[in-house]
């Protein structure tokens, strides 16, 4: 337990600094926070190019196998209720072998509880709520992301949705640039104090 966490401190500084290692440690100990980001899927889109040749596609029964190599720390019965739910996850391959990943729920009334919050949201039938987006480290720096968040958000707004929002830690600078270049911005900011069974929830407008 304690390798996994330095191992986790390590991963969190490298990617993220200082200040975001000291306010993950403030997290595990009870004080939490998540910036929602949003964007309009009437303003253009922007257009970007994977310095890698990539395809892009829908997940499938098919890809599982291939999703559980490419993350194999995945909750295989969160994975199947996601499916159930409706989630869908967009796949970017490189010469067939998964570089990026990216889910998104949308289409319809429903409500997402955060596990990093004790919070829950309710969406509309027009927004979609981006989350769980991961790059292979051997293809960082080849723009896989921002080329599989582009694709995805104009698919759905080919599909009528209006609105998409995402969520990412206020101190995750890096996030927020990559974000920020795809027309997303701050909209809301949720802060949870926990202690033992008690806790307190409450959210800021930016």
């Amino acid at each position: 337990m304690r390798k996994h966490l330095l191992q986790l401190g390590w991963q969190v500084y490298r990617d993220q600094g200082l200040w975001s290692l000291i306010h993950h440690a403030i997290g595990e100990i009870g004080y939490r926070r998540v910036l929602l980001l949003e964007r309009s899927l009437a303003a253009p889109i922007p257009v970007v190019q994977s310095k890698a040749s990539m395809t892009i596609e829908w997940l499938t029964d098919s890809d599982s196998t291939d999703y559980f190599a490419f993350r194999p720390k995945t909750d295989r019965e969160l994975y199947a209720d996601r499916l159930r739910q409706g989630h869908r996850c967009l796949l970017a391959r490189v010469e067939g072998r998964l570089a990026g990943v990216m889910w998104v729920r949308s289409g319809s009334v429903w409500s997402y509880q955060s596990k990093y919050l004790h919070y829950e949201r309710q969406f509309a039938p027009n927004e979609a709520y981006l989350y769980d987006a991961y790059t292979d480290p051997a293809f960082r720096g080849q723009a896989i992301a921002p080329a599989l968040s582009s694709e995805l958000l104009n698919r759905l707004r080919n599909e009528g949705c209006e609105r998409a929002i995402r969520g990412t830690h206020p101190m995750n600078a890096a996030a927020l640039r990559a974000h920020g270049k795809a027309g997303f911005r701050p909209f809301v900011a949720i802060h949870q104090v926990h202690f033992w069974r008690w806790h307190h929830v409450w959210q800021r407008a930016r």
